[in-house]
């Protein structure tokens, strides 16, 4: 038996630290003064989406999905979209 290969090793521990921005939403009421010419009573135009942007030093996959990198990634979700009253 080669006691190499019993050695304990810090050859394969990576830094797992990371920032994630999990969810965002922005949003915008169209002012009443510009909704008047066109007969509508509201108007709002949104964006969102989850899992946009992971700061981390680990470059190799997702760095929540711990060491596995053969799973399935987060999936990043954007939505944009208009809430219209008439």
């Amino acid at each position: 038996m080669i006691e190499n290969n019993r050695q304990n090793s810090s050859w394969w521990l990576r830094d797992g630290s990371f920032l994630r921005m999990k969810s965002l939403e922005v949003g915008y009421t169209i002012p009443q003064s510009f909704l008047n010419k066109f007969k509508v009573k509201r108007m709002r135009v949104y964006f969102s989406g989850l899992n946009l942007i992971t700061w981390s030093p680990f470059t190799m996959w997702d760095p929540e999905i711990g060491g596995n990198g053969f799973s399935y990634p987060l999936q990043k979700v954007y939505n944009l979209g208009v809430n219209i009253s008439l």
